[in-house]
């Protein structure tokens, strides 16, 4: 396939890559030989990823997993080129993560070589987090091997069958999928601040009733609740990776009341934010 691959970050046992599709005119790829464990977050675009009697709809919102040694084809089903962030698991450390893995529903089924998943906002939220400590260059080689390990475990974790979701039709992502990828980008950088449905929408360039109706079919959710989902994972992060004051933690998470901060956080994570600062430095203490 034609594109422009580039190597983000590089670890004892990963690399970050930058995938960016460079096919303008070409429908279904030659096929490829998948030589490493992947974990691919999709950025932008929509392609049709072809392994082994499975045809795996891959846009925004969803993580392609693929074992090694399988062939595969991709057929582009959309105008704007495909972006894909990858974790490219490292042959030596792959025994490791299958020995770890093995009883998860992606290993312990031989006929499954490659598989999709739908994120949620955590999952979304943390590809993000890591992907601007390493473009920052904010954070220490243990900060991003924490982060990409938490990433692994909560993708592989969340493996079910492939089911392609039947409300999103191909008009709809002709038409929309470039209004998802605008509002979650925006929405995740811009989560701190006290941001509109009217700015989002007008963002994306549509009206805000339709923008409301057509992001909660791709997501799940709501604007609101995705905004708000993503402000309660900064704040766990901050909470488990510093020392700052839960007030400290929730300002810098976009909350401007304490009260609902605390009550919000408790509801998402079953108990109060100091608790859960004590129960996390407990956890990785042992």
């Amino acid at each position: 396939m034609d594109a422009d691959i580039h190597t983000l970050y590089q670890s004892d046992f990963y690399r970050i890559l930058d995938f960016k599709c460079r096919c303008t005119d070409c429908r279904t790829s030659q096929p490829e030989y998948n030589e490493t464990f992947c974990i691919s977050f999709v950025r932008k675009g929509n392609f049709i990823f072809n392994v082994f009697r499975h045809a795996l709809d891959s846009y925004n919102g969803c993580v392609l997993i693929t074992k090694p040694g399988y062939e595969r084809t991709v057929t582009h089903a959309h105008a704007v080129p495909d972006e894909c962030t990858i974790f490219e698991i490292s042959n030596d450390f792959y025994p490791s993560l299958l020995q770890r893995y093995r009883h998860t529903r992606f290993f312990a089924d031989n006929d499954l070589h490659s598989t999709l998943i739908r994120t949620g906002t955590e999952t979304e939220f943390l590809h993000f987090y890591i992907l601007q400590q390493v473009l920052q260059r904010s954070g220490s080689k243990l900060q991003a091997d924490q982060l990409v390990m938490e990433m692994i475990d909560k993708v592989l974790h969340a493996v079910t069958d492939y089911r392609p979701d039947t409300r999103i039709s191909s008009r709809l992502k002709q038409q929309h999928l470039t209004t998802i990828e605008r509002a979650k980008a925006y929405i995740t950088a811009n989560f701190a601040q006290d941001i509109s449905l009217m700015e989002i929408a007008a963002h994306c360039f549509v009206s805000p009733f339709h923008f409301s109706r057509i992001f909660k079919t791709f997501t799940s959710c709501t604007p609101h609740q995705f905004l708000l989902s993503i402000r309660l994972q900064h704040a766990a992060m901050v909470l488990r990776d510093t020392s700052v004051p839960v007030a400290d933690a929730a300002f810098s998470s976009g909350f401007n009341s304490i009260e609902y901060f605390t009550a919000a956080f408790r509801q998402q994570y079953r108990c109060p934010p100091a608790r859960y600062r004590t129960a996390q430095a407990a956890r990785f203490s042992r």
